[in-house]
């Protein structure tokens, strides 16, 4: 009882321990001056003894005595090991040491510290620490730590952080903004390593909101690796019921953050221009909200940052189909733009024809701009001339399409003939399938 009183006082490093029923018995100061090996091999021998006299002494209060003292040395040990994991951002062991003394004292993964903290979760602060952390969770699982489908203690809640973020979420998160990159840098190596085990899944990213929350400078590397890897969340993800796009301008405190989702979003998704005009369910616009938090020279400070005004974006396409109500704002900022062709290959004309919003009611003077090479130019897609493009639809206008055939007469004849043409070859192309179906079928038969 008193070698493991001293050895107990040894682990947690304190003067006195309470064991009953030796608490009111002096320690020997011998016991006190033992190195701990000493200690431990002195209670090896003491263990041994007991367990080789346990039958042959008959005395039940001396197994009782010794089974209190055994229990009291057990939590002691893996109070010992909790708080040797909670200070690994000090001790800085090597992986495998950290392995064995978890595969010695299992229960100490679970070892809350004083701000009722896993070790997992307490890793996750330091720097130093932070490379714990899949050696943590991936023995973690083994033993349920923070409770069934909790991988190990990564989904559990901090209980320190003030969002109520998990251990995953803060490992998105937390950074040095003084020195971002060597802590971005440990994180994303972190990162790498879970989803290496299976720790770190693809559906992750939207279930936890990783995105959002590795949005900022200090987690930029994590934030495009994590973009990389699912991108599609970029436009599917959300926050407190906002699309991602308007979820980083409303909850964030200046656009700072929404200039790194909209360059990545535009890296990955040139074709919707970032998002910029993603709606809400209220049908808001992410420009919108933006204008409306920050003032729109603040909004077009960071639109122009991710696109340049000598842009090879068709950004004005975009302007008057998703918010023509805005182009006027766009149009002298990017001037240049309007000789840009779409992604379709559309020219910026044949886009606002094709929208058919235009009409020779509502905006004469845009049909008599028009030059003689713009009424007679077919769109890329429908392969239509303007006059049936203004024709066709529920949005047809008769006199707009009057106004256009009366430019240039010919393009009805013209229409015509290409319009013949293409019905001859797609039934040629029909009658040559039919002939090689036949051919096919007399070769069989011949066979046979």
């Amino acid at each position: 009882g008193k070698i493991l009183q001293v050895l107990l006082m040894r682990i947690n490093g304190i003067n006195h321990i309470d064991t009953s029923p030796h608490k009111d018995k002096p320690i020997p100061l011998s016991f006190c001056n033992m190195t701990l090996s000493e200690l431990l091999k002195d209670l090896q021998v003491a263990v041994q003894t007991a367990i080789k006299l346990e039958k042959k002494l008959k005395d039940e209060k001396f197994i009782d005595e010794i089974k209190a003292v055994v229990k009291i040395a057990k939590i002691g040990f893996i109070d010992a090991a909790g708080n040797a994991l909670h200070r690994l951002d000090d001790t800085k062991p090597s992986i495998d040491t950290v392995k064995e003394l978890i595969q010695r004292f299992p229960d100490a993964l679970s070892f809350e510290d004083g701000m009722n903290r896993l070790p997992v979760q307490s890793a996750v602060w330091s720097n130093d620490s932070i490379k714990y952390i899949p050696i943590l969770a991936k023995e973690g699982i083994k033993h349920e730590v923070g409770g069934r489908g909790m991988r190990g203690g990564l989904l559990v809640v901090d209980p320190t952080d003030v969002d109520g973020m998990n251990t995953l979420q803060l490992i998105v998160n937390l950074g040095n903004p003084s020195d971002p990159i060597p802590h971005d840098t440990a994180r994303l190596k972190v990162l790498k390593e879970l989803r290496k085990d299976n720790l770190l899944l693809k559906k992750d990213i939207k279930e936890h909101n990783l995105l959002f929350w590795s949005c900022q400078t200090q987690s930029k590397r994590r934030f495009e690796y994590l973009a990389e890897w699912d991108p599609d969340c970029l436009m599917t993800g959300t926050y407190k019921d906002l699309p991602l796009s308007h979820a980083i301008i409303q909850h964030r405190k200046d656009l700072t953050f929404f200039t790194m989702y909209f360059q990545t979003a535009l890296k990955h998704y040139p074709q919707h221009l970032g998002f910029l005009f993603q709606k809400d369910n209220s049908g808001k616009t992410a420009y919108e909200r933006a204008v409306e938090k920050h003032g729109k020279q603040e909004t077009f400070k960071t639109i122009q940052q991710c696109i340049p005004t000598d842009t090879s974006l068709p950004i004005l396409h975009h302007v008057m189909k998703d918010a023509p109500q805005y182009f006027d704002e766009f149009s002298i900022r990017y001037l240049s733009a309007l000789h840009l062709l779409d992604q379709n290959g559309r020219s910026f004309i044949q886009a606002q024809l094709a929208g058919g919003a235009k009409t020779l009611v509502n905006d004469g003077f845009y049909f008599l701009r028009l030059s003689d090479d713009e009424i007679a130019e077919a769109d890329p897609v429908t392969k239509q001339y303007p006059f049936l493009t203004a024709a066709s639809g529920e949005s047809g206008d008769l006199s707009t399409t009057y106004f256009l055939l009366s430019k240039n007469p010919s393009l009805l004849e013209r229409y015509k003939e290409e319009a013949t043409q293409q019905a001859l070859e797609e039934q040629e192309a029909k009658m040559t399938m039919k002939r090689k179906r036949g051919d096919g079928d007399g070769d069989n038969e011949e066979g046979e």
